[in-house]
């Protein structure tokens, strides 16, 4: 084999420069955005390049599900394969997902799906490879691809005719919008000017496809509000997961809403972090006005007292309105401070029929708050930005399941999404404390009897 044909659009032409082994600084790649963007096609047509010029190599094509693996991307692997009339270079194993090329080159097809049973992805251990390509990646937990990263020993070897081939790990991730680690490692820094030298984001939208029919646009633009703004516009800000429990142009007004007022009713809530754990989060409300009045990486356990010691009686905020986070290192909190509420998660909530536990009950009611718009956040820039990553990862668990009482995936898995803990989130979540409502028995009907006589 001598030569092969080539043809792709120009976003793909600028991925496919990036991941070439002649580019030296680059080794991680996110492509997409958009719908029908070629991104699929893009990522098959990398591995069979990198395949049958680099002999002995190993690649890795993902999903986070092996049905869809099959379904689709093998698909689409066989299609670039006879495009490129490269059909019978390659043995595939369709029971192993092992496609081996005649030159001794190798791509695995694996699901990177998150058991409990493997949390640290140990079936991943024993393969050495040169590549990857994770379609999809936005389904992908962050802990996949670590593992993966530690996989590339394989960046050197022989072609037949005797010349030597060289290259440096390189990723290419294709997806479509979603904020977890894609937005926070590419999409977030590209748009700030920040993103690492080793990373490039490329946008590819529908349009950038000239292979597009205008019928599936047209059709495309027909769809719901948030459809149109992930897969048409390629807007990362809108999650199209049902389970999201606050919208996003509302968490955008929570920092605008000028019609609510301050109140004279004022308490107080607070995210207690100390030395190697996470925020120290204070937040001060005056009715429905909340504030951001201390926010520290950490702080010695003196010192943590002293501080809310002084917030409440500058803010003039009674003890008895004042919640901190007792199921950490707040738990101390109380003794010294007698009289403040302590927050505990697990703890029975008011309606004990509807939800699973109080942590629940009160991130039920601040959505609900956030999307009918009656609270306001005042804090700075950063403040900002963390609190809506944070707010755009509070998700319903059990969605699928109308039987359980209503419940919130855990902090954990919160943290999985954004990379770090949802600090600033926790700490107006606990202020709904003072908002709940007990719920009723129903109306009551009082019943007089009258005499006849």
């Amino acid at each position: 084999m001598s030569s092969v044909d080539v043809h792709v659009f120009s976003k793909q032409a600028q991925a496919l420069d990036y991941l070439s082994p002649d580019d030296s600084e680059v080794s991680e790649v996110l492509y997409g955005g958009g719908a029908r963007g070629g991104k699929t096609y893009l990522g098959c047509l990398w591995q069979i390049l990198r395949r049958i010029t680099m002999a002995g190599s190993v690649g890795f094509i993902c999903r986070e599900e092996s049905v869809k693996l099959r379904d689709t991307t093998v698909v689409t692997f066989f299609e670039v394969l006879t495009d490129l009339h490269l059909n019978s270079v390659v043995e595939f194993n369709s029971t192993r997902l092992i496609a081996n090329f005649s030159n001794g080159s190798v791509i695995y097809f694996r699901d990177l799906k998150l058991m409990p049973s493997d949390p640290e992805y140990d079936r991943l251990g024993s393969y050495g490879i040169t590549d990857c390509f994770i379609d999809e990646a936005q389904q992908i937990c962050a802990k996949a691809i670590s593992v993966l990263k530690g996989r590339f020993s394989v960046l050197n070897g022989k072609n037949p005719d005797g010349t030597k081939w060289r290259t440096m790990p390189k990723a290419l991730y294709t997806c479509n919008p979603r904020r977890n680690w894609i937005y926070t490692d590419f999409v977030k820094p590209a748009k700030m000017g920040t993103l690492a030298p080793h990373r490039r984001f490329i946008k590819s939208l529908p349009l950038d496809n000239p292979h597009v029919d205008q019928a599936y646009i047209d059709n495309l633009l027909k769809a719901d509000k948030v459809t149109v703004q992930r897969l048409y516009f390629g807007n990362f800000e809108y999650d199209d997961d049902p389970a999201t429990l606050c919208d996003f142009d509302a968490i955008n007004d929570l920092f605008t809403n000028e019609h609510v007022l301050p109140k004279p009713a004022r308490s107080c809530s607070a995210d207690i972090a100390l030395k190697g754990h996470d925020r120290f989060i204070v937040t001060v409300w005056e009715g429905n006005v909340c504030r951001i009045v201390v926010d520290e990486v950490y702080s010695p356990g003196k010192q943590v007292y002293e501080t809310l010691r002084d917030v409440l009686k500058q803010e003039k905020v009674p003890r008895s309105y004042t919640i901190v986070d007792a199921d950490g290192v707040g738990s101390y909190l109380e003794s010294f401070l007698p009289g403040i509420k302590e927050f505990h998660g697990g703890g029975s909530p008011n309606n004990r029929e509807k939800y699973e536990n109080l942590r629940a009950e009160c991130y039920f009611k601040l959505a609900e708050l956030i999307n009918e718009r009656k609270i306001r956040v005042i804090c700075n820039p950063d403040q900002r930005e963390r609190l809506m990553e944070e707010l755009g990862a509070l998700k319903q668990a059990y969605i699928d399941n109308d039987v359980r009482r209503k419940g919130i995936i855990p902090k954990e898995t919160m943290k999985i999404i954004i990379g770090r803990s949802p600090d600033y989130m926790d700490a107006l979540m606990m202020n709904m404390f003072f908002r709940r409502t007990k719920p009723t028995n129903g109306a009551k009907m009082n019943v007089k009897s009258y005499s006849t006589e």
